[in-house]
């Protein structure tokens, strides 16, 4: 396979952290160490003993360091326990909210260029050290003219650019380690690239953002314990969105929420509501739940932001998932067995009676234990 001679460059940056990081195997397995140096290549090989915790700290900083695709994968891959082991997962989720802002003095032009005007004609004031900085855009906090506060979400200086040649290199690596890595040809690869660049194109235009989030709004109009922030769309556009800022806690700082005297099995019951009107009712649900875009507010209520991200559901799939559900609750392991076949994650040519077995053993082991007793990672794992 020949790769794009216009990313030549990128290419020979990428190969240079995977090594740096130790992923020199992996370098050389899909031919990427074609664009090394001979000093380069002969690094290939790791300098020391390799655990499962040393890799996934050099996979993360090889992430941050390869930028904000490859942090925004990162964060993908870490809500998939049932794709990598723990000790990634954990590395992985550290890439949430730990991203080196890009300068205030970058930022301020692109917020002037897009609502067109002064930044001191639209706002009262502005804190030009952002409140988040994420993989793709800034958050900072605001006062709008009338003292209403705001936030102000800013993508990065260039950032669509990035993206584009990322995605497409992504997609080049793909097909290579669907060609050259046994067993990768079952995943997928080239597919999931290419709905994650869907969904990473679709999070670079901020009006849609908005539009989520007014659905959002709408479809919980009459659901009190979730509170989504209002979007001012007068000062909203693809790069620049102005929403309502909420004060909150986060929703894993559970010293905080206790200190607060808020009621944590109010706040649980709250977000399994949430969960379930979204996904089984509505078809339409927030795509990435992690810790950061969950606030609790007075009285449990759950504030939920950032809504780049959002999954659908028809009415086929929706039932499909509560017939499942229903017989997961109910133990019928050749119903769990039918439906998984009915959904296609189960190949019509599975060895259905060999499945039921391994159904009805992972059933018997969890029959009895509460949730606070079942793993979520090892069930995802299990299953």
């Amino acid at each position: 396979m020949r790769f794009s001679t216009r990313y030549l460059r990128r290419y020979r940056t990428i190969a240079e952290v995977l090594v740096r990081h130790g992923f020199g195997a992996f370098v050389a397995q899909l031919g990427l160490d074609r664009f090394l140096n001979v000093r380069e290549r002969l690094t290939l090989a790791p300098s020391g003993p390799v655990t499962r915790k040393s890799a996934a700290i050099h996979l993360r900083e090889a992430l941050q360091e390869l930028g904000p695709t490859y942090i925004k994968l990162g964060q993908l891959a870490s809500t998939r326990p049932e794709f990598l082991p723990p000790e990634f997962i954990d590395e992985l989720a550290k890439l949430q909210d730990n991203v080196p802002p890009a300068p205030w003095s970058a930022v301020q032009p692109i917020i002037e260029r897009e609502l067109g005007a002064p930044i001191e004609t639209l706002f009262l004031v502005v804190d030009p050290t952002p409140i988040a900085s994420a993989s793709l855009g800034q958050v900072y906090g605001a006062l709008l003219l009338d003292r209403t506060e705001v936030v102000v979400k800013v993508q990065r200086p260039a950032i669509e650019n990035i993206v584009e040649i990322d995605l497409a290199i992504l997609r080049d690596v793909a097909r290579l380690a669907t060609e050259r890595i046994a067993g990768a040809e079952n995943l997928e690869l080239v597919g999931m690239v290419d709905e994650f660049a869907y969904a990473l194109k679709g999070e670079l235009d901020y009006r849609r953002e908005g539009r989520n989030a007014d659905r959002f709004a709408a479809n919980f109009a009459d659901e009190s314990s979730l509170y989504v922030p209002k979007v001012h769309w007068e000062f909203t556009t693809r790069r620049v969105m102005v929403q309502e800022r909420l004060r909150g806690i986060k929703f894993n700082d559970l010293a905080a929420l206790d200190a607060a005297g808020y009621d944590r099995d109010q706040i649980a019951l709250n977000a399994a509501r949430l969960v379930i009107k979204e996904v089984l009712e509505d078809g339409f649900f927030h795509a990435d739940p992690h810790p950061g875009n969950l606030l609790v507010l007075p009285g449990e209520v759950i504030g939920l932001i950032d809504f780049g991200t959002v999954g659908y559901l028809d009415d086929s799939d929706r039932a499909d998932l509560i017939r499942l559900f229903t017989s997961l609750i109910g133990f019928d392991a050749q119903a769990v067995t039918d439906q998984l076949i009915r959904m296609g994650i189960a190949d019509p040519a599975v060895d259905e009676v060999g499945l039921q077995r391994a159904m009805r053993r992972l059933l018997r082991k969890y029959y009895g234990l509460s949730l606070k007793e079942i793993s979520a990672s090892e069930l995802l794992a299990e299953i």
